[in-house]
């Protein structure tokens, strides 16, 4: 009996649904300890920034230490250098909200919950498309996350319909840079705005306005057709003539070259695509996530933490981790609304081992260095950031652990506008 017993359990184990089965608890187990690790680094920032002052949020960290820049700086034109302003004060209220659901304190969201407010005066900012970086992980997911009320997130709104007025129809495409309309950036589109989307899907949810859905539908249709080359990598920057429309140059700002892959770039794309796809069920999309999908794989170092540029292959490149959490976090949506349920284990498969490498090579367990995923780089042609943290990565791999541990409904998150848009044309 006991042999019997013993066969059996081998031939079980060698089946493929076993073997699945056990790799997948596995991951579970693995990715719970790393998320309660995450928690524990989360819970040390928090701490250091009582310390700082209010206003000052962190963007990237050198040496250990956050580059912090004031809640209010705005971007503008230096003469002929363009400052971006502060575009990442909206990712720390997000790992605040990831660490209240997290530890299920709720002091930790009250401290940011007051300090929503000072980032309030940003929603009439006319001189980005980040607002969706700004007001999507603080104001709405604080509400998707019972943190916010509904009548509290009005200015994540009115961010919203100021991107919407970004929006270029002789290009098809919001305007990336500067303020809108001014002649030195008005031709602006980035691949970057395609991950400022999901304010405006969710902004539609939240007002059922489908003037700002068919905004961000058209400029993901434009990227899809124009940002992808054809091996599947991705353009950084687009260039319109803003009045007829007309493409007049694609290339990089951050990359190594025009003709190169940042792979950030191709982060921001997959995961863009990948919400546009839940957001909307258009095919499309989904064919450019799995698309660049298969290029970001296909280029992906064995500890997941990929180079600051898919054409820098020197052993001593610069790594950017946030974009390897941010593809994660893409691959992670595509497991649960991608409609071929094979496809859709594959890329749940592809995420959760990710994730799984990050937190083995690049989160933080030292309480005495500043930020949560190290090994990211900021940008490299500007010298900015070249091997720390940034604000960007700790948000998104934070929020791509939390929905692998189930404690964000990453599904729900991304389909809402989706499930809304069939109601209103059908219902």
């Amino acid at each position: 009996m006991k042999t019997d017993t013993f066969h059996l359990r081998c031939v079980c184990a060698r089946h493929p649904c076993v073997v699945q089965l056990h790799d997948r608890l596995e991951a579970r187990v693995t990715l719970g300890t790393i998320w309660q690790d995450y928690l524990a680094a989360a819970a040390w920032e928090s701490e250091r920034s009582l310390a700082r002052p209010r206003t000052a949020y962190p963007h990237y960290s050198e040496n250990g230490h956050w580059v912090t820049l004031d809640i209010e700086h705005r971007s503008a034109w230096n003469g002929n250098f363009y400052d971006h302003g502060n575009w990442t004060a909206g990712f720390r209220f997000g790992v605040t909200w990831l660490l209240a659901l997290g530890s299920s304190d709720a002091k930790i969201a009250r401290l940011a919950h007051e300090r929503l407010a000072d980032l309030s005066t940003r929603a009439d900012d006319a001189t980005t498309h980040d607002l969706g970086f700004l007001f999507y992980p603080s104001f709405a997911l604080g509400m998707e996350s019972g943190f916010v009320t509904r009548q509290e997130a009005g200015p994540a709104l009115t961010a919203a319909r100021m991107m919407v007025r970004r929006y270029n129809a002789c290009g098809d495409y919001i305007q990336a840079f500067g303020p809108i309309g001014d002649s030195r950036s008005a031709g602006t589109s980035t691949i970057d705005t395609m991950m400022n989307l999901p304010l405006l899907w969710w902004a539609f949810a939240y007002s059922l306005d489908p003037a700002i859905y068919e905004v961000a539908r058209r400029h993901a249709r434009t990227s899809a057709r124009l940002f992808l080359r054809d091996d599947a990598s991705t353009y950084h920057l687009s260039t319109f003539n803003q009045d007829s429309g007309a493409i007049v140059r694609r290339g990089t700002y951050q990359g190594a070259g025009d003709t190169s892959c940042w792979s950030r770039g191709q982060a921001w794309a997959l995961c863009g695509f990948a919400w546009s796809y839940a957001a909307t069920g258009e095919v499309e999309f989904l064919t450019a996530a799995e698309r660049v999908g298969s290029y970001f794989w296909a280029h992906l170092p064995a500890d997941g933490v990929v180079p600051w540029d898919f054409s820098d292959t020197s052993p001593h490149a610069a790594r950017d981790a946030s974009a390897s959490a941010i593809a994660a976090l893409g691959a992670l949506i595509l497991g649960y609304v991608h409609p071929d349920p094979d496809a859709a284990m594959r890329h749940d498969r592809l995420a959760r081992a990710l994730l799984g490498r990050l937190g083995d090579a690049a989160l933080n367990r030292d309480e005495h260095i500043d930020g949560i995923l190290l090994h990211s780089c900021y940008s490299w042609p500007h010298r900015l950031g070249l091997d720390g943290a940034t604000a960007w990565g700790d948000f998104y791999f934070g929020l791509a652990l939390a929905a692998a541990n189930g404690c964000v409904d990453l599904r729900a998150l991304a389909s809402t506008a989706r499930t809304l848009s069939e109601v209103s044309c059908h219902g």
